[in-house]
């Protein structure tokens, strides 16, 4: 997979790749963003739309920034600009008669591909020192104090300021790029969903639930995916007509589409079929929309469903 890094920070790039680069090829690439100010988690993920609806390719946006308490969590999203115009005097200069010196780097790690984004964060704890440590390094390095450390990170020198850019964000992107992906489709015949009626036993116990038809993606898109296994578990041809979203558990990543029925008269089919038994029970059913909320479902299929039906209305 490639993926590509917005960003001009070169240490930032070499964090990503380093914990990355195994498994995923990690490109850089540099495109002017309006800089919008707010709460630093929505303005980073605008700048990932924003830079999605330029590039139309998987693409990470990595947001840094110092957070503050006793300053009303001052810079935050300023961070950049306040560390160019205030620099680490005039922070300790705003500090000066504040005993509660706790801060943290916030990092935002924002990923997103044409079915949405995902958010991934991480803070590293610290204080901020009662003077600016001297040298050429960068203003907040000179200030900010790691938790566990007795003086600002400058103090330690370049190899531990980088290992701050090496934080779990990363290692949780890569957690949820490797998970399985599974598409389902929901298809409406005459105001009616198809679903999977289920009685599952588990641990001698049955369970019993509606589930939308669908599986694994195999060697194929996504879209392909939910066209596939909607013929071979309920022998129905199907287009695709939308995608609506996805959701994330802690086994996989289900991906939700609304689908336009084509032909075919609903039959189970498919591993479904095979594998059907009291223990393990399959059956297809129309469920009228309006039935909707009486039946057990895990998950967001019920406000999938939802969703898609308010698309045909």
């Amino acid at each position: 997979m490639e993926l590509l890094f917005i960003t001009k920070n070169q240490k930032k790039i070499n964090a990503a790749k380093k914990i990355l680069e195994n498994e995923i090829l990690i490109k850089n690439q540099e495109i002017e963003l309006q800089e919008i100010q707010g709460n630093p988690l929505e303005v980073a993920i605008q700048k990932a739309i924003d830079a999605y609806k330029s590039i139309e390719k998987p693409l990470i946006i990595n947001d840094s920034s110092l957070i503050i308490p006793a300053l009303n969590d001052f810079p935050g999203s300023y961070a950049s600009y306040v560390e160019k115009i205030l620099g680490d005097k005039g922070i300790l200069k705003l500090l000066e008669n504040e005993n509660n010196r706790i801060a943290y780097y916030l990092d935002i790690l924002v990923y997103i591909d044409k079915y949405g984004y995902q958010v991934f964060q991480s803070k590293t704890m610290g204080t901020i020192s009662n003077t600016s440590y001297p040298g050429d390094f960068y203003p907040y390095d000179k200030i900010f104090i790691r938790e566990g450390d007795t003086h600002p990170i400058a103090y330690y020198g370049y190899e531990k300021i980088d290992k701050i850019y090496e934080n779990n964000t990363y290692h949780e992107l890569l957690k949820f790029l490797k998970k399985r992906k599974t598409a389902r489709g929901i298809t409406f015949i005459d105001n009616k969903v198809l679903l999977l009626h289920r009685i599952r036993k588990e641990n001698d116990t049955y369970l019993d639930y509606y589930a939308i038809p669908g599986g694994g993606v195999e060697d194929e898109t996504l879209e392909n995916a939910c066209i596939r296994e909607l013929l071979e578990e309920t022998s129905l041809n199907v287009e695709i007509n939308t995608y609506l979203g996805f959701e994330e558990y802690e086994s996989g990543v289900c991906y939700y589409f609304l689908t336009n029925y084509l032909g075919g008269t609903p039959i189970l089919g498919g591993e479904e079929k095979e594998k059907n038994n009291p223990d393990n029970f399959y059956e297809i059913k129309l469920i009228d929309i309006n039935d909707i909320d009486s039946i057990n479902m895990y998950g967001e299929g019920i406000k999938m469903i939802k969703m898609a039906y308010s698309k045909i209305k």
